[in-house]
């Protein structure tokens, strides 16, 4: 019989093999380009990303504090089941409705991992008294992730090539055995007590309501959660949308997963090092200098016409900075309430997307992608600006 602390030692191996599956997703570079070729438009791809973030925002809190309530090992089981069974809806899907069905059931997916998984690790850590050691763990872990992305990318795109199919099934199988691989986690003993009556519909309320209270007194947590989520989300709109540009060029899905992957691999290799460049520049340069540079690269995306190497310093930057501000942000939130604020950061995240992908879309659609990737330059500038502002007033 194995004592807590080993279990929670346990938790921490057990959560980089986990990562690696979660991401082992060999439809993440086809499914936008399998959508158009199903007939929608780029801006009904970015409705329909749209409701993927619509359905986030609504979902996230709720089910970040479903994660704080009723277990971190519960929601993170069956949000991979949702995830199998989205999958298998993309596999069946060949109208607009269908794939509304699809990105409902998948933002759900994303919802109930999105908090518990990275609360099931802090936690898991903090019963062993070792959360400061959660920056290297989430860079490890962020590393994996990107590599088990490299690999999906390449195999996907070659599958892809012959058929979507191919790679949704085998997408299908990997999700299958992910759902199995979630039920051997420990739940972490929560050290802070959050109410003998929180269970009940009155203490579920009052878990989201004490959540957003803290945000609210915590000027820091909420400039983080504000800023790192938005440069996020405008990173996350270059990886969507130039394989539809790349597609455009001729390239095929292989060629296409070659690129992605390359920015993956690269991702995964800086993760790793995010702890080490904390200690060196200190938390408001780095909250300064990434951020710069990712905007920069930005607008190589959208200014130079060989866009590869200014999109792998976009996807460098935005693990890096997943990174750094998910260790910032936990340092400063207690443990009954972090799947439910981790879950807010991610609402923002949608709420950006919401607004920004569709437009992004409709710009592509009716203008063109030059237009889009300056628009998008645009504004990302106009947010740096902006947070530089509300960084040097909170110090």
């Amino acid at each position: 019989m194995k004592t807590m602390t080993e279990l929670m030692e346990s938790n921490i191996k057990k959560n980089y093999v986990f990562s690696f599956l979660m991401n082992f997703r060999l439809s993440n570079g086809l499914w936008m380009i399998y959508m158009a070729s199903r007939g929608m438009s780029l801006t009904q791809i970015g409705f329909l990303e749209g409701i993927f973030h619509v359905t986030s925002l609504m979902m996230e809190v709720p089910t970040g504090s479903v994660a704080d309530l009723f277990g971190r090992k519960l929601s993170r089981s069956i949000g991979r089941c949702l995830s199998l069974v989205s999958i298998l809806v993309l596999i069946g899907a060949t109208s607009f409705f269908h794939f509304t069905i699809f990105m409902v059931l998948a933002a759900l997916s994303y919802n109930l991992e999105s908090g518990s998984g990275e609360a099931l690790v802090y936690d898991s850590l903090k019963y062993l008294k070792a959360e400061n050691n959660f920056i290297s763990v989430l860079g490890r872990q962020e590393a994996i992730f990107q590599v088990s992305s490299v690999v999906a990318l390449l195999i996907g795109g070659f599958l892809g090539t012959y058929s979507y199919h191919y790679a949704f099934w085998a997408s299908s199988g990997i999700i299958a055995f992910s759902v199995v691989y979630s039920l051997s986690f420990t739940e972490p003993p929560i050290l802070e007590s959050v109410g003998r009556n929180s269970k009940t519909f009155r203490g579920f309320l009052k878990q989201i309501v004490d959540s957003f209270s803290l945000i609210a007194r915590d000027r820091k947590v909420a400039f983080l959660i504000f800023f790192v989520q938005t440069i996020l989300a405008f990173s996350a709109c270059i990886f969507f949308y130039i394989q539809n540009y790349w597609k455009g060029l001729g390239r095929t899905e292989f060629q296409i997963g070659i690129y992605l992957a390359a920015g993956s691999f690269l991702a995964g290799l800086v993760a790793m090092k995010v702890q080490r460049l904390s200690h060196l520049l200190k938390e408001k340069k780095v909250l300064i200098i990434l951020p710069l540079i990712s905007v920069a690269s930005m607008w190589g995306v959208a200014l130079c016409s060989n866009k590869l190497p200014f999109f792998m310093v976009v996807a460098m930057i935005e693990a890096m900075l997943f990174v750094a501000g998910n260790d910032y942000i936990n340092k400063l939130i207690p443990s009954r309430s972090r799947a439910t604020i981790i879950s807010f950061a991610s609402m923002m995240y949608s709420l950006v997307m919401i607004i920004f992908f569709p437009i992004f879309g409709r710009i592509a659609d009716t203008i063109s992608f030059g237009v889009a990737f300056v628009s998008l330059a645009v504004m990302a500038s106009c947010l740096y600006v902006l947070s530089m502002y509300l960084l040097k007033k909170i110090g």
